[in-house]
């Protein structure tokens, strides 16, 4: 809706206190209200064109401006809702967007603007998702008497907001033919805890035990021992402002509930809160799918992990991993697991270096798989090398004399590991400390060859002795 042509069924709430929604354009205004519309609209940027303004006419206290949409029936899983708006002045309030549903007292906040945001217009994008029931939306702002600024919105439009279109028929094993609508949706959509078809027939049939929504507390899941904290489980808005989800992604209101981690201290950089998976084991040949929300919003988001582990005792394998503020929304994300053995799911996030890093998930879900009855085995560390004792004979050897194994006979302490075999088993040369590795055969070799060699000096210093003494004779 652009106001052009009129105010497409927006309607100020509450009347008659002087300090209400207007549909107009600055040139229709008179002077003497002309300053508390913006100068142009966001449309066309002229005087001409149109938008919905606050008009105050009275200085009475605990005047409330409500802009309140159409009802609206329901949406589907990719709805988001953008608008841009104006507020401009130094004592122009806060603006606060709430939905509403039908029939119900209940309202979610989606949206605030605390102060001014200066002379211009800004865009706000807000995600509403799966909502199954008609609703509407209101935009309030309270004037408490001291009201002086600029407060107005153009331009409001709903995206991707319908369900999916019904199909005669769905191509490939990939899809699901929706029961009622008719509308083909993907497989990997089936058993998530969101209705895509807009039947609810692509979340019948399906195995509690395999499914998480935080709505009846944290299921089968459990919390980690070996961390530094525990996951909080919550409705509507963290207790910080400007980070984690003001509703859950199941309900889509603040009644729904989700798990979060508190950034807040006592908490400090890089603590971590594990959740545990129950134990599973894929079907069949296919990949076990794990399917999940979350939500990371805030300055000082850091990271959100998943492991999967096949011992107990372990983190396990990093399967992915995400770092930073990802805005103010639900994102979907699946992991396929291919494993032939038993594991465990570890979603793990770990505090920023602040307090506004409040990381949230929802809607836990498994595909292809089936429950473990039994334990994970735990990882035991390789045991050290130990030696075997060895069992001596009967001996009447000294402290300083060495027991030859097979007989009990004694020989010297200093002939044991001296290359010679003193033992009729060789035993005193066994169990030996490493060290250089001599060959007792090149050792007898070199022996021989060196007493070889002295013979051979000794006939050759007989000899000359001999011509020696010849000499002598001859002179």
């Amino acid at each position: 809706c652009d106001f052009e042509a009129n105010s497409c069924g927006w309607f100020e709430a509450i009347s008659g206190d002087h300090f209400d929604w207007i549909w107009s354009s600055r040139s229709n205004l008179s002077a003497d209200f002309e300053q508390q519309a913006p100068p142009c609209d966001h449309t066309h940027n002229t005087a001409q064109g149109h938008f919905m303004f606050i008009l105050k006419k009275s200085s009475s206290l605990a005047q409330v401006a409500k802009l309140q949409s159409p009802t609206i029936s329901q949406t589907g899983t990719g709805c988001t809702l953008s608008f841009w708006f104006y507020n401009y002045g130094l004592s122009v309030g806060a603006a606060v967007l709430q939905l509403h549903m039908e029939n119900s007292n209940d309202s979610t906040v989606l949206w605030r603007v605390l102060y001014n945001q200066g002379n211009q217009w800004s865009q706000a994008t807000i995600q509403l998702g799966r909502l199954t029931h008609p609703f509407h939306l209101t935009l309030e702002k309270v004037s408490l008497g001291i009201y002086d600024g600029v407060s107005a919105i153009d331009d409001i439009s709903f995206e991707n907001c319908t369900l999916p279109l019904p199909a005669e028929s769905c191509e490939g094993p990939d899809h699901f033919w929706c029961g009622h609508t008719k509308a083909c949706i993907h497989k990997l959509r089936l058993c998530d805890l969101v209705d895509d078809c807009g039947d609810h027939t692509d979340e019948a049939d399906c195995a509690p035990e395999l499914q998480c929504n935080f709505e009846n507390g944290i299921c089968n899941w459990e919390q980690d021992t070996e961390d530094d904290f525990d996951w909080t489980r919550n409705q509507g808005p963290t207790s910080t402002l400007n980070t984690g989800p003001m509703k859950d992604n199941t309900l889509g209101t603040a009644k729904g509930h989700y798990l979060y981690i508190e950034s807040s201290e006592p908490q400090v950089f890089q603590n971590t809160a594990a959740l545990l998976s129950p134990i599973l084991n894929a079907t069949g040949t296919e990949s076990c799918t794990f399917r999940f929300y979350y939500h990371m919003f805030g300055k000082h988001i850091y990271r959100l992990a998943i492991y999967q582990r096949i011992w107990s005792n372990t983190r396990g394998k990093l399967l992915w991993q995400i770092f930073g503020n990802q805005g103010n929304r639900w994102i979907r994300k699946h992991l396929d697991i291919p494993s032939r053995q038993p594991f465990q799911i570890l979603v793990e996030a770990s505090v920023g270096d602040g307090f506004t890093g409040d990381i949230a998930i929802d809607d836990l879900s498994f595909m292809d798989c089936t429950l473990y009855p039994g334990n994970l085995p735990v990882d035991l560390p390789t045991p050290p090398e130990t030696s075997i004792p060895v069992t001596l004979p009967p001996h009447n050897c000294t402290d300083g004399e060495f027991v030859c194994r097979s007989n009990g006979h004694c020989v010297e302490e200093i002939q044991k590991c001296d290359f010679r075999y003193d033992c009729p088993d060789k035993s005193d040369e066994s169990f030996c400390e490493t060290g250089p590795k001599f060959s007792f055969v090149n050792i007898t070799v070199e022996k021989e060859q060196a007493y070889q060699n002295l013979e051979v000096m000794k006939a050759m210093y007989a000899l000359c002795y001999k011509r020696l003494a010849m000499l002598k004779l001859l002179l």
